[in-house]
């Protein structure tokens, strides 16, 4: 199973009398998406993806729309619970480590830095991935959960954030 987790792109900035939940992509944000895009799809990166979750807060909906028209990706995409900024990544660590479908999660920090390194080390501390907006990290899952793991073997395949590309 592969699972790819994709921080939001840039965002406006928080606003006191606005509901964060309403953050809408800055065109810094979207241009970001499109260069990931672009970068994937000039090196022929072959993304096995069945479906894309993503958080319910705005600007993750519109990275995963984003992605999902730029690589012209012909699967759903789900509103998932779990992957609000401040929520435990345990149960969604869980939920991945039981998934048979390889998946585009598309979320916040601190959230997306404590599921990486709970799904890489068992634990959520210390934070093993410094997550960037726009920020793509590929996990393959090399072995199923199991009694000495319960969240399986995850292996890092690649990280690419956009002052690479």
């Amino acid at each position: 199973m592969n699972l790819y987790l994709l921080r939001h792109a840039e965002a406006e900035p928080d606003e006191p009398d606005e509901p964060d939940v309403n953050r809408r992509l800055t065109r810094k944000g979207e241009k970001q998406v499109d260069e990931l895009a672009t970068f994937l799809r000039k090196r022929e990166v072959e993304l096995d993806i069945s479906e894309i979750w993503h958080s319910p807060l705005v600007r993750a909906v519109q990275t995963a729309e984003l992605f999902q028209k730029e690589l012209k990706l012909d699967v759903p995409l789900h509103e998932a619970p779990g992957l609000r900024p401040d929520e435990d990544p345990r149960p969604m660590a869980l939920r991945l480590a039981c998934s048979r479908k390889s998946v585009l999660v598309v979320g916040h920090n601190p959230h997306f830095e404590s599921l990486a390194s709970c799904l890489l080390s068992g634990t959520t501390q210390p934070v093993l991935i410094d997550f960037k907006k726009c920020g793509l990290l590929h996990l393959e899952r090399a072995e199923e959960p199991g009694r000495s793991r319960p969240l399986g073997h995850w292996i890092l395949g690649w990280y690419l954030v956009p002052k690479l590309l």
